[in-house]
């Protein structure tokens, strides 16, 4: 995945792409196509294909943050800008019926982490106003779905660590981890015990649940000596995220891998989904994406058609 987000064209019109197909299940979910209800349409929630609605969620999040930042480049052309505020509002939509709080805290911290762009987006001004009423769009759906607004009250009463099934269950890993804090409980050791003592009406039922914590599961199933090596490749992750912000494509990394990040700490763990995997591979290979017909900068007295960097090699 790393050396195909390398090739040149991929900047732009892999991004496009991403976009266009995520836009098309979206249209699938609108009009009911392959829908399925979740927790038997208790709570207005719904999913598409089988999928997971928090997964579902994530993936909405991702394209709509891609969609404001390719509507904020400088050289998206006019025509494609035009389609920017449908598309996030189709995708604003979908978001609200999968009723995913891992997705709702996604795009929001994307969107916020593009806000400070620099010279690779539109002016100042136009950039906020846009981003403005894109924020207008996207309040105006939660209002008329209101599916995450009511999964969110929970998380903001004051019993929340009570009434809110993660909250129950991070102290329940918490627990498990301390019991073997170095090297943890091995993969999916955990799930029978977590599922009992936080959702036991699950385990009457033979289901079990996993952690919806990135951070929470990497201590339990791998230890502190997991979590650090993980936290290593994290970290190298986001540095060049960061790198890449003066480049050709912006924040737009750094708001994929960042606002991931957070959600993963709080309320889900998406190690398994491809997702979060295209979100920290694009983050690594950031710093050397180029933008559909723009020619990067070449070494005084070398002859590349790459970026600039040390692979660079002189004839």
């Amino acid at each position: 995945m790393f050396n195909v987000m390398r090739y040149p064209d991929f900047g732009l019109g892999g991004l496009w792409a991403f976009v266009i197909g995520v836009s098309i299940c979206a249209l699938l979910h609108v009009a009911g196509i392959g829908v399925e209800a979740v927790d038997n349409g208790i709570e207005g929630r719904s999913s598409i294909f089988g999928l997971n609605a928090n997964e579902t969620g994530q993936i909405y999040g991702l394209a709509f943050i891609a969609v404001v930042a390719l509507g904020l480049f400088r050289h998206t052309r006019p025509g494609l800008r035009l389609i920017v505020f449908p598309i996030a509002s189709l995708l604003a939509v979908t978001l609200a019926k999968t009723g995913s709080r891992g997705g709702l805290l996604l795009a929001a911290a994307g969107v916020l982490i593009l806000l400070p762009q620099t010279r690779a987006f539109v002016p100042r001004t136009k950039r906020y106003l846009a981003l403005l009423l894109l924020a207008v769009v996207f309040a105006g759906v939660m209002s008329q779905i209101p599916t995450v607004l009511k999964r969110l009250a929970p998380v903001a009463s004051s019993n929340a660590t009570r009434e809110e099934p993660r909250g129950r269950m991070a102290v329940v890993l918490w627990e498990i981890f301390l019991r073997s804090p170095i090297y943890g409980s091995g993969p999916d050791r955990y799930q029978y015990e977590l599922t009992r003592r936080a959702l036991p009406y699950l385990a009457e039922k033979q289901q079990t649940v996993p952690s919806h914590n990135l951070a929470l599961l990497l201590l339990v199933e791998t230890g502190i000596i997991g979590f650090a090596v993980f936290a290593v490749g994290l970290a190298r992750a986001l540095v060049s995220a960061w790198r890449a912000r003066t480049g050709q494509i912006g924040l737009l990394p750094l708001a994929w891998l960042l606002a991931l990040t957070l959600s993963a700490v709080t309320i889900s763990s998406q190690i398994f989904e491809a997702g979060f995997w295209l979100v920290l591979t694009y983050a690594l290979a950031g710093p050397g994406l180029i933008l559909l017909g723009h020619s990067p900068p070449k070494l005084r007295g070398h002859n590349c058609s790459i970026p600039v960097e040390r692979s660079c090699v002189s004839r």
